[in-house]
């Protein structure tokens, strides 16, 4: 691509961004810094209200935004969540959550200011945000039917575009960037064969998950008595997940999940709110028999997640990118998605001010292949988790590193960590287990010898006689290398400023 001038330059180029949901409207918010013009190629007619988009047929579901992705969007678009709070978003600083884990149960109270919402109002904050950046433009009710590039097909040059729904002609707009933010429906491994290039395998997680969303009206009374339910899967019991949160309007979601494939959460009332009664603890239930219901259950099911490799392909055209699910989708249970889009954004911003002070060969593969190595943890923790799972399976070129080892680690380090924090009102093992799966903190910074020892404390438990197992009966002095073998270093996915807290936790009795 050509080098993007600084900001005391006159801005020459131009960039189109395929998708105006999250995803391109963070792309959109990066690029405007470097570009004269931005324009966002939208298929749908985007709303003047907080409202769900047709193109978004998950946006019924609950949505979260991870604490790594705050920390990136409030430095893309600073005090985001004041607006969201603006707008009736749920308050959830200092909110008791209730989690129930496999061995036991802990109450968490974020500290930290945030909200909770709708994915609607949430789409709707950062949209009104970028419609406000003078050098982006939105060509709304358009659908890009193709690439338009050089002859030899070594650069893109721009996009074809046609009115939705209308038999117009199609005509072509010229861009020195594309950038394809159009999510799980991309079409762009067609277009590229289309060019004659080769595509490389994905990786894919054959996970065939299922989730039930209700909606619920909340009586102020509850607020004030319940806070969040979060029932953790235990998928050795054929248990899901089921999920309770407020977000805006005096608003319940309740969420069900499931992955595998044998069972998906029903859409049925009656059968909904039974299965909510069969998960770990009976709190959700009770919660929700306090509330009123808005509708009937709805359902949304994806046979696998998908992670693009891109970055291997030697004859990449020039002039394009990939950001959000065209990229890399992930099981929505884990809250990865929009936090992923925003590491990827905040990426790309990274190699755009670099590039502009030392023009770079290859720049679009180099991007993504530093995109691949920030999203590696997010991706290895979520098919870890998601592995639990009978019927699930992983398909790639190269096997995933350390799956059954991390599976049995993170049990034992989990059930010492809810001990601790319970019967000894010390939380720390837990919160920097959060951080790691809020993608904060590196999973080196759980798995190392250091933490090893301590788990290791010969009580004879299973997990312990298990996590041993997979080890191999190594010693002391064989015990990094060990490590080494088995789990991905992620030595390029963080930088050295971690945060020291989250949110403070006390521990809580009940049974989980």
């Amino acid at each position: 691509m050509n080098k993007p001038l600084n900001s005391h330059q006159i801005k020459e180029e131009k960039a189109i961004v395929i998708g105006g949901g999250i995803a391109g409207l963070l792309t959109a918010r990066v690029l405007s810094d470097y570009y004269q013009e931005v324009m966002i190629v939208e298929r749908d007619d985007l709303p003047q209200e907080p409202s769900t988009r047709t193109g978004t047929p998950q946006a019924f579901h609950p949505h979260r935004i991870l604490p790594r992705g705050s920390m990136i969007m409030e430095r893309f678009f600073p005090g985001y969540i004041d607006d969201l709070l603006a707008q009736g978003a749920h308050p959830t600083q200092n909110e008791k959550m209730n989690l129930f884990t496999s061995y036991g149960s802990l109450e968490m109270f974020p500290p930290e200011k945030n909200a909770s919402s709708s994915r609607a109002l949430l789409e709707w904050t950062f949209r009104q945000r970028v419609q406000k950046i003078s050098n982006i433009r939105f060509l709304s009710k358009q659908e890009v039917t193709g690439l338009q590039t050089s002859a030899d097909h070594k650069q893109v040059t721009g996009v074809r575009i046609k009115e939705r729904s209308k038999q117009k002609q199609e005509r072509t707009v010229e861009a020195d960037l594309v950038v394809d933010t159009s999510g799980r429906s991309s079409k762009l491994i067609k277009w590229l064969e289309f060019m004659g290039l080769e595509v490389p395998q994905p990786e894919r997680l054959k996970v065939s998950l299922g989730y039930s969303t209700r909606y619920y009206r909340v009586p102020t009374h509850v607020k004030e008595k319940w806070g969040g339910v979060v029932s953790e899967a235990q998928p050795d019991k054929g248990i899901g997940t089921g999920m309770l949160g407020y977000i805006e309007d005096n608003m319940a979601q309740t969420l069900l999940f499931s992955a595998g494939g044998a069972h998906y959460p029903s859409t049925n009332p009656e059968e909904y709110e039974k299965e909510l009664e069969a998960l770990a603890t009976p709190m959700l239930a009770e919660v929700v028999k306090e509330l009123e219901p808005m509708s009937a259950p709805r359902g949304y099911r994806t046979p696998e997640s998908v992670r693009q490799h891109f970055e291997q392909m030697e004859n990449w055209p020039a002039g394009l990118l990939v950001v959000g699910d065209a990229f890399c989708s992930f099981d929505p249970i884990h809250g990865q998605g929009m936090t992923v889009a925003a590491i990827e954004a905040e990426m790309l911003s990274i190699c755009l001010n670099e590039q502009q002070h030392t023009s770079r060969p290859n720049f679009e593969r180099h991007v993504m292949q530093r995109m691949q190595e920030a999203i590696e943890p997010a991706w290895w923790l979520s098919s870890v988790a998601d592995l639990r799972w009978k019927g699930v399976e992983h398909v790639g070129a190269e096997p995933l590193k350390g799956v059954s080892f991390a599976q049995k680690y993170f049990d034992l380090y989990v059930k010492q960590a809810v001990k601790l924090a319970n019967e000894e009102n010390n939380p720390a093992m837990f919160q920097e287990y959060f951080m790691m799966n809020s993608l904060i903190l590196s999973p080196r910074e759980i798995i190392n010898p250091r933490k090893l020892n301590m788990l290791l404390t010969g009580d004879g438990s299973l997990e312990e006689k298990q996590l041993l197992a997979e080890l191999g009966g190594v010693d002391e002095q064989q015990i990094q290398e060990r490590l080494d073998e088995l789990i991905p270093s992620f030595s390029l996915a963080f930088d050295e400023k971690t945060p020291n807290s989250f949110f403070s936790m006390s521990p809580s009795n009940m049974e989980a």
